[in-house]
């Protein structure tokens, strides 16, 4: 695709575009993990999504002269591929199947920002944690020694995209910990069996029904 470059070798913590900046240009992730996060004026802020490989992050720039919703940074090393507007929109234009493909996956992330509404709404923060763990392993390969998946993000991190103050979040890690569901050290989060982060979520559903609803209010972030 003309016009198309890449961003290689992005360090942890590269700002790739900043929040209200004029959007012009759609990422796509090559290779590792990209963190888009809104703030607000006084100071709050949420992790909206963690994007991996494979996923379009930008698609403001599609919308004309628009701006950047949120701050995409990456949190771990990381390549992608830069995609000025006009060049999407000329493929866009010349090729039916990319189109389909672009709508498709809009949908999916329509649906993805609305189960994380759900999740904020309805259910408290150790089956946010859980949830978000097992989904974030499916981003990452295992590591060589069978020890499990390596999470590079920190409490705080996990805070804001679980929309938990960083307090209840660390309370309920140091609980899952002893239960043998996860291992916690500095800057990283090991996951030994992400099905068994599944099951727990799945057992503290069906186990209590009107738990999902407490403490996500005690446990959002003000």
């Amino acid at each position: 695709m003309p016009g198309v470059s890449t961003l290689a070798s992005l360090e942890r913590c590269a700002i790739i575009y900043a929040q209200s900046q004029p959007a012009d240009t759609v990422y796509l992730v090559e290779k590792g993990l990209v963190k888009l996060t809104r703030s607000n004026g006084s100071g709050g802020r949420i992790i909206l999504s963690i994007c991996g490989p494979g996923q379009l992050i930008g698609e403001e720039a599609l919308g004309g002269d628009g701006s950047y919703y949120a701050e995409a940074m990456a949190i771990t090393p990381a390549s992608l591929l830069r995609i000025p507007r006009q060049a999407l929109l000329d493929a866009l234009s010349g090729d039916g199947e990319i189109g389909r493909e672009l709508v498709s996956y809009l949908l999916t992330r329509k649906r993805e920002l609305a189960e994380k509404v759900e999740l904020l709404c309805l259910h408290d923060v150790e089956y946010r944690i859980l949830h978000y763990l097992a989904q974030l392993s499916t981003l990452l390969t295992p590591v060589a020694n069978g020890s499990g998946f390596q999470i590079p993000i920190t409490q705080l991190e996990l805070a804001d995209l679980i929309g938990a103050t960083r307090e209840t979040t660390s309370t309920t890690l140091n609980q899952l910990e002893r239960r043998g569901l996860l291992k916690l050290s500095r800057r990283l989060l090991t996951v030994p069996s992400p099905e068994n982060l599944r099951s727990a979520a799945a057992a503290r559903l069906s186990a209590k029904p009107e738990a999902t609803s407490q403490g996500s209010a005690t446990g959002a972030t003000s």
